[in-house]
């Protein structure tokens, strides 16, 4: 009897502390996001009332509570003004970035932003009143002490950290109530042709970063987005982009001095208007409209002037990335150059070639697998652009072809269960099954790309993988290795879709592929774009590339050279180089076209060490490093490489930051500071892009993170007592 009741006892004494244990790791799991705000989501309407907002609210200002109960303020403000100099195919950019806070405490400002993937950031200034603070490149965690020792002690302060190769932070420390700072950021990239035009692209606006199983990380809206990324890639390991984003806050101002160094045929804006001025100081004006026609700027044949470029209107929302193209009054059929920059006993040299142009249209037979991306973040133009351009791809498949469409979002799913011959039926059940392809739900690329890859290749079809995506994940690493490691012989192009997509991740998806990128940023451009595409994929310009260096002379390419190079697609070679002989300085750049052998001697042009040819080597190098390791190299070795490099070159790198300290304190002892992180601008047409109401200045994420982490501890010690008893512990090594 007694022992019944023991077992009993035992019996229910497990039920209780399993259900405990249970219980709280549902808790755990579900608390967190039981209390997070949606993007966008509106707070009670009581809190809108007009007796709240602070006097000296603009228009178009966002305004923060710190408690329901709580008058709101006014939020701090970013402007950023861009100033470029564009001199043959280097482009050397200034970012000012103007910290106003008009609240009555003293705050430290944060501010996410994008930048060029292939940026080399190499600048820091901080404007003090009259003073003009120069930043320093420091290892990260040594930098952010330093930054962190001047915030405590009242003393101004500023930081450029590295987020992403694309995506970049800074933080200023001790900003006065009512007051501003000014930041200023330098970095160099390369210009180079592409599909017969010069390309300058400023990214203005972030699409939130998906991480599977993690959603978009902290909530886009958070006011402390980045302190809570922070907090949760270290405390969870999961790497979160630190993004804040809301509808356009910010203004941006654009000024561009265009010396392309040949004479031009025509520049434009594609998304915004702008004024265009000469030597002679004639202004033309970019007036408004649809059509990408009509935002362009036709400069008369000969003219070899160079053109200041700014934007019609002084001041005008961050929503869409600012692209400027031009192009060429004569084009030649191949351009190709080498310039040799000398640093010490060091010469850096940087080859550029645009490849011969492709006369008549491959007649192989392909198998074309679609991968196009329904999730949320495509909603509004970004799908109707991918529609469109997925129609288009299957409307430029010939007889003899096979094809299949797969879509994705949380799960994917594909048109067929197998690629299908190109004919009318599947033409036509295609065309039905696009239209009615609607955005929602998540970011998950691993699925759709492992169906893809897993289809069986059919024999003697060239197979090829067309993937149009905004390309807003967190995971780049991971789905760029699922790429590299299965792809085999198959291509995969990326088509990057919306106002801001990750650039970077196509890029590099793309690269890893052994295709090419294609960029859509609107509408109107779907029929240029996609010929440009269809051109690179139904053959390749120049495969089998090699590069011979003058006599004896020894280079240290930054990168691979690319074994396929596509139609428009342009080739950028960075090496160091030793050894170089004095006299009949020329490269040679061999490789096969059509199956014929293509050999081009071209000379080295020497420049000034101001063209920044060495920084560019720097992060083009640090960039392969990353790529070694995240592919399986040794990530202790990458790291002590790309900080060395980082050092020395005086560039950002994910493990190097910029800080500049004022030496005198400013802020009067026993007063406190408080964080506040400035919004990023959404996509326009963006689901984020419609974000509205007040947000919170103080959320409950930190605690409702602490909360889950806490019931996990307590389920935990429920768990351990069951588990280390005799009874138990004889029955788990049993097992």
């Amino acid at each position: 009897m007694a022992a019944t009741h023991f077992r009993q006892h035992v019996s229910w004494e497990r039920i209780t502390n399993w259900s405990g244990l249970l219980i709280l790791l549902s808790l755990a799991l579900v608390w967190p996001a039981a209390f997070a705000v949606e993007p966008g989501e509106e707070l009670p309407a009581r809190e809108l009332r007009a007796p709240e907002l602070p006097a000296r609210v603009q228009s178009g200002s966002l305004l923060l509570k710190s408690a329901s109960d709580a008058p709101a303020v006014e939020a701090m403000r970013v402007h950023t003004g861009f100033r470029a100099e564009v001199t043959g195919n280097i482009a050397r950019v200034q970012v000012s970035q103007q910290f106003t806070n008009p609240s009555d405490d003293w705050v430290e400002g944060l501010y996410v932003f994008p930048l060029s993937a292939d940026s080399a950031v190499d600048e820091l200034l901080m404007h003090v009143g009259e003073r003009v603070i120069r930043g320093d490149i420091q290892p990260r965690d040594k930098a952010r002490a330093a930054y962190e020792t001047a915030r405590s002690e009242g003393r101004r302060a500023s930081l450029v950290d590295q987020e992403r190769p694309n995506m970049f932070t800074t933080s200023v420390a001790n900003i006065a109530p009512h007051s501003s700072i000014t930041v200023e950021i330098a970095y160099l990239e390369t210009i180079a042709r592409r599909d017969g035009r010069y390309t300058l692209r400023l990214p203005l606006a972030i699409t939130p970063r998906y991480n599977p199983g993690f959603g978009t990380g902290t909530d886009p809206a958070s006011p402390m987005a980045a302190r809570l990324a922070h907090a949760a890639s270290s405390v969870l390991g999961v790497n979160v982009t630190p993004e804040r984003v809301t509808s356009p806050q910010q203004q941006v101002s654009i000024d561009i001095q265009l010396a392309p160094g040949f004479p031009l045929q025509t520049v434009e804006s594609l998304h915004h208007q702008i004024a265009t001025t000469s030597d002679d100081r004639a202004v033309s004006e970019v007036p408004a409209g649809d059509s990408l026609a009509s935002r362009s700027v036709r400069i008369p044949s000969g003219d070899s002037l160079g053109r200041h470029i700014s934007l019609k209107e002084s001041d005008l929302p961050a929503d869409r990335d600012f692209e400027l193209v031009w192009t060429p009054a004569v084009m030649p059929d191949v351009q190709a150059a080498v310039f040799a920059e000398h640093a010490g006993a060091e010469t850096y040299a940087m080859l550029m070639l645009t490849p011969p142009q492709q006369q008549s249209r491959s007649v192989e037979r392909r198998e074309v697998e679609f991968i196009i991306d329904t999730s949320g973040s495509m909603e509004g133009p970004s799908i109707e652009q991918a529609r469109a351009a997925l129609q288009m791809g299957v409307d430029r498949l010939s007889s003899g072809d096979r094809f299949n469409i797969i879509r994705f979002s949380n799960t994917a799913s594909s048109l067929y269960e197998e690629p299908q011959p190109v004919s009318e039926a599947s033409r036509a059940l295609a065309s039905h099954f696009i239209a009615s392809l609607r955005a929602a739900g998540g970011t998950e690329m691993q699925p759709p790309l492992e169906l893809a890859f897993a289809t069986a290749p059919t024999d003697g079809l060239l197979r090829q993988i067309v993937f149009i995506t905004d390309g807003s994940v967190g995971n780049e690493a991971q789905i760029i290795s699922l790429i590299r490691k299965n792809i085999g012989d198959a291509r995969l192009f990326t088509v990057g879709i919306g106002g801001s997509p990750n650039a970077f991740f196509l890029q590099e998806a793309a690269t890893a592929g052994r295709g090419s990128y294609t960029y859509i940023a609107e509408r109107e451009q779907v029929r240029a774009r996609m010929e440009d595409l269809f051109r690179k994929i139904e053959s390749p310009a120049l495969v089998d590339l090699s590069v011979q260096w003058p006599g004896s002379a020894k280079s240290e390419l930054a990168a691979p050279v690319p074994g396929d190079l596509y139609a428009g697609d342009p080739l950028v070679v960075l090496a160091r180089v030793t050894g170089l002989p004095a006299a009949n300085q020329a490269l040679t750049l061999s490789g096969r076209t059509h199956g014929i052998a293509w050999v081009q001697q071209i000379p080295i042009v020497s420049v000034t060490q101001q063209a920044g040819i060495a920084k560019l080597w720097a992060r083009e190098r640090i960039g392969a490093l990353v790529r070694q390791r995240n592919f399986g190299g040794d990530a202790a070795e990458a790291q002590a490489a790309i900080t060395e490099i980082s050092l020395q070159h005086h560039v950002v790198s994910e493990f190097t930051s910029l800080v500049a300290v004022d030496d005198s304190p400013a802020r009067p002892p026993g007063v406190v500071d408080r964080s506040e992180q400035a919004p990023t601008s959404a996509p326009a047409g963006s689901y984020w892009a419609n974000t509205t109401g007040f947000a919170k200045t103080a959320t409950a994420a930190p605690l409702t993170l602490l909360i889950g982490l806490a019931c996990f501890a307590v389920a935990a010690l429920l768990y351990f007592p069951i588990y280390l008893r005799p009874g138990h512990a004889r029955r788990f090594g049993s097992m």
